[in-house]
């Protein structure tokens, strides 16, 4: 009876392969015959020592060793002699090879095993073993075994014939694949592809980084890793080839196991779980810290303190105490490591002053974020003015003041949904941001393309979207019920730091490239042409209406189009599209980078930034979300006297009315 197993001389035991046989015969005499003859007696000999197994039959699980003998006696009595020596001898020889050969174990400091190929250790090493190939290559690449068997056997012969002693993971890493990709599977090596930094780059990085503190650069290029994979393996398709190409930009792919965004009700966190208010106003601010603290590491975007002014509003008589405390917060929700990119989300205290109390509350964080200034890094004050009046612009001086010494400030203007990626809206959570990347849709479309672009929009949403989808399907599944130290009731979380359910889990998406995409399309700004200003109208509702039916399509509920902050997106978009498209250069006219959604106003005409001021007001109200006014607007060339007039004009559409009949009268615009 022909044998059905075989017995390794580690003890496993394996299918009997009658081919295996005929191959070692070919091996052992390919350089004494021809290719054609050695198949055909391999092919014979491998037939021969299967009929002489099958008379055996008391050796029903043969071993090796013996069936390489009753090889070697076949070769020898048909007269094969050298090719039987071959055979021997090479076996020999990679049974010392064997004995030799170590592989050299990478590990993280901490000794946890680790195939990172800038990471060399000589901690650990272990015999060589092909089976433990042959697994990796059927568990993790998912081949069939004899395929496995045949890359492994491959990469043995090409160790053992080097003569190495030593190995490294990652060298052998890369013979692996090597083998995988010559034998086109595709599909398999990308499974086992090893998520690193290119030592230069690391290099790079690190000369970069000089002068900042080291957990700045060991967040950078874990972040790098990190966005690797998420692109690889949690937003695998469309959406990371839209990100790859430009056409989109998700944020927050160096933390893929974060959250955006949040807003925390401050109220309700100095009041505590229990309704117990807090004995005086520095108890209040240790509970702020506390919660803010603990809740920062599930967010990468920003964290709000929402409704500061009220949770506060009842220390404002003692101004003295309130100063002193407001210090404290500050100081203590500063970055530890200011960078370009902190490694922390942005904290933001939220005020809207209504109330004389709230007003107290809201000058007295002004003075304390003002006495820190610059150094401030991470910390934003953002105020709501839902219909600004007459009394504000006391509140408009006092924020320039603040914008002065370099504090960081924004003033939110109009009704609308709260800015859920800048961490307003109290119980809510921003899961996801991307943006939409204007400039480069106009650019693809061409010159005047009006349906084009359309179309370009609709496949940009699609993309991020699917991105969305697919995150929040493997990442994020059980926030349905979440359990944040911010919002849940989390298992060893100290009594009075728990806090209500998130009231809604959002997704949102800004734009990026609106004032260029509309200067590529049409020849014009929408600053210089009311028709152009009513054609990004129109583009921010079409982007509304496709976030709708696509989000409600791929089960994301309602998506929300926002302004949103998003770093250096404008810079790579733009980039990109330098060399994806010629006429970007002319389109940039030598700025740095695309417009960053629809708050960037211009700085140096105070004519010309207290009209466009009005278009913006006008066009945030059209997207129905709050424009906010930053930092360099509120210390730009405007005093506050004529900033405060421009806004009036803008939340009241004097602006854009005289811009109306202005454009009308020009007779430009055609193409919009």
């Amino acid at each position: 009876m022909t044998p059905r197993w075989v017995k390794k001389r580690d003890g496993r035991i394996e299918p009997f392969d009658e081919a295996r046989i005929a191959r070692g015969v070919i091996r052992g005499g390919r350089r004494t015959a021809p290719a054609e003859e050695l198949e055909r007696l391999g092919r014979e000999i491998a037939r021969s020592v299967t009929m002489s197994l099958s008379r055996e039959s008391s050796r029903r699980r043969p071993e090796t060793t013996h069936i390489a003998s009753r090889m070697a006696e076949a070769l020898e009595r048909t007269g094969h002699v050298q090719i039987a020596q071959a055979v021997r001898e090479w076996r020999d020889w990679r049974a010392r090879r064997q004995a030799e050969v170590r592989v050299r174990e990478e590990t993280w400091e901490g000794g946890e095993s680790a195939r990172r190929p800038e990471v060399f250790s000589l901690r650990a090493a272990r015999p060589w073993s092909k089976p433990r190939i042959v697994a990796e290559l059927v568990e993790g690449a998912g081949l069939e075994r004899e395929s496995a068997e045949d890359v492994a056997r491959a990469v043995e012969e090409r160790v053992f014939a080097a003569g190495l002693n030593q190995i490294s993971t990652t060298l052998l890493r890369e013979l692996i694949d090597g083998e995988l990709f010559e034998r086109g599977f595709s599909a398999q090596l990308g499974r086992l592809e090893v998520l690193g930094i290119p030592k230069p780059d690391l290099a790079q990085l690190a000369f970069l980084g000089q002068g900042r503190a080291p957990v700045a650069l060991e967040d950078r290029v874990s972040r790098a890793a990190l966005a690797r994979f998420a692109l690889d393996e949690i937003v695998e398709g469309p959406g990371a080839v839209a990100h790859r190409r430009g056409e989109i930009h998700l944020l927050g792919l160096g933390r893929p196991f974060r959250m955006a965004g949040a807003g925390l009700d401050a109220p309700r966190v100095v009041a505590g779980p229990e309704e117990a208010p807090p004995p005086d106003v520095y108890e209040a601010a240790r509970r702020l810290i506390q919660s803010a603290r603990g809740a920062a590491t599930s967010y990468h975007l920003s964290l709000g303190l929402v409704s500061l002014e009220q949770a506060l509003a009842p220390f404002a008589d003692d101004r003295p105490a309130l100063r002193g405390a407001l210090r404290l917060l500050i100081e203590a929700l500063i970055d530890p490591v200011p960078d370009d990119l902190p490694p922390s989300p942005e904290l933001v205290l939220d005020c809207a002053p209504e109330s004389e109390a709230g007003r107290i509350v809201f000058e007295e964080t002004v003075a304390a974020l003002s006495a820190a200034g610059a150094r401030a890094s991470g910390v934003r004050l953002l105020v709501r003015l839902r219909e600004p009046d007459a009394q504000d612009l006391d509140l408009l001086r006092l924020l320039r003041e603040a914008a002065e010494t370099g504090a960081e400030c924004d003033l939110a203007l109009g009704p609308g949904g709260a800015l859920r990626s800048r961490g307003m809206g109290a119980h809510q959570v921003a899961l996801q941001v991307g943006l939409i990347n204007l400039a480069g849709a106009a650019l693809a479309a061409g010159r005047g393309q009006r349906e084009r672009f359309s179309a370009r929009l609709a496949e940009a949403v699609e993309a991020a979207l699917a991105a969305f989808h697919l995150r929040r399907r493997r990442v994020f599944s059980s926030v349905v019920r979440p359990a944040f130290p911010l919002f849940g009731e989390t298992e060893g979380v100290a009594k009075g730091e728990e806090f209500q359910q998130a009231d809604a889990l959002w997704d949102v998406v800004g734009v990026v490239g609106l004032d260029a995409a509309m200067r590529y399309l049409t020849g014009e700004s929408p600053r210089d042409n009311a028709r152009v200003a009513e054609l990004a109208g129109e583009v921010l509702g079409e982007l509304a209406a496709l976030l709708a039916q696509a989000g409600a399509r791929l089960g994301l509920g309602e998506v929300l189009l926002e302004d949103v902050p998003a770093g250096d997106a404008g810079i790579r978009l733009a980039a990109q599209d330098l060399e994806r498209f010629p006429d970007a250069h002319d389109l940039l006219g030598g700025a740095e980078g695309w417009d960053v959604g629809l708050d960037r106003l211009s700085l140096s005409d105070p004519a010309a930034l207290r009209e466009e001021l009005g278009l913006r007001l006008w066009l945030h109200r059209r997207a129905r979300f709050p424009l906010v006014i930053g930092r360099e607007v509120l210390a730009g060339p405007l005093e506050p006297e004529a900033l405060w007039e421009a806004i009036l004009e803008g939340m009241r559409g004097t602006t854009r009315r005289r811009r109306s009949a202005r454009g009308s009268h020009s007779g430009s615009g055609g193409t919009a």
